[in-house]
């Protein structure tokens, strides 16, 4: 049995908050309060399960190139063997599954387990089939944008029935992953391609650009919201708070973009990994204020630093 330092190591554990942070965004952004847990805990469940699992299952297709680049990791190390890995992998995602079922037997709905689902498909298909392809980030993306939905999940009226305003977060948040993954794609090699690395910081600040933009497309009958977006009353303050996101990520990417080496793309890519709470935080900020639920939302960022200490985070 590995030791609890290595299973951390092996789920990735700090970035985990930041799918949680994204059910709780979305979550907050449609209702007034946790006052009905059993749902949000079930979906934060789920999440945690299915990013976990990708995590997991990342490394069991990767062992042979982690053996060659990265021989520290839990599974080319020793420490955890293959098929324990695998099972591990597999045993959350379909953990993942079922936290969703039963978020849609709650709500007698059939939008959680069906996002999650297809979140637990789009893990595998990453993991086990398109990260060495060219549309591996596009995957990646949907992973997250499909995260963000299943927070959003108990509000559809119907399957996939959201307003556009829901499905701009959710773009925005998988564009900017997209964009992630692809800075991230050789992080480990001895020098990155600074032309790879420019462009994916534009596809990253385009999805920045597409969260910001989400209170523009509210309007009083938006479904699920029934109270006013407050970055409306910020006006042109809220959208140079998004400038000011932008230009952090623009800042930490220049600088692996100018020496493109393993250190400094890493740093970026944590910063940029850690700035998704930030992001989930400020959503949740525009429509219930920054207290107490967006502090609740930031707050995640304390015990995902702490871990970031104890284990690596890329």
């Amino acid at each position: 049995m590995p030791d609890l330092k290595t299973l951390a190591q092996l789920v990735r554990a700090p970035n985990v908050f930041t799918a949680v942070s994204n059910i709780l965004g979305a979550y907050l952004l449609t209702h007034e309060g946790l006052a009905d847990w059993p749902t949000w805990t079930s979906l934060v469940a789920s999440s945690a399960c299915l990013y976990w699992a990708g995590m997991v299952l990342n490394d069991v297709y990767d062992v042979d190139r982690d053996t060659a680049e990265r021989p520290f990791r839990p599974i080319p190390s020793g420490r955890v063997g293959v098929d324990d890995a695998s099972r591990l992998g597999w045993g959350l995602l379909i953990a993942g599954v079922l936290f969703a079922a039963a978020t849609s037997a709650r709500l007698q709905s059939p939008t959680p387990v069906v996002v999650g689902v297809l979140l637990a498909v789009c893990v595998w298909l990453y993991d086990g089939l398109l990260k060495q392809t060219p549309i591996a980030p596009i995957a990646m993306g949907a992973c997250r944008f499909l995260n963000v939905l299943l927070g959003f999940s108990p509000t559809a009226t119907g399957v996939f029935d959201w307003h556009p305003m829901f499905w701009l977060i959710a773009s925005g948040v998988g564009v900017y992953t997209a964009g992630l993954t692809w800075f991230a794609r050789n992080e480990a090699q001895a020098e990155s391609s600074r032309l790879r690395l420019t462009l994916s910081l534009l596809v990253m600040l385009g999805g920045i650009g597409l969260i910001g933009w989400f209170p523009a497309w509210f309007d009083s009958e938006t479904p699920a919201v029934a109270f006013p977006i407050k970055a409306e009353q910020m006006g042109m303050a809220w959208y140079v708070l998004w400038g000011l996101f932008g230009l952090i990520t623009l800042r930490r990417a220049a600088a692996a973009i100018a020496v493109p080496e393993p250190m400094f793309v890493q740093a970026a890519v944590k910063q940029a990994i850690f700035s998704l709470v930030i992001y989930d935080a400020a959503i949740c900020a525009a429509a219930r204020g920054p207290i107490p639920y967006a502090l609740i939302v930031l707050a995640l960022l304390i015990p995902m630093n702490l871990l970031g200490r104890w284990v690596y985070s890329t």
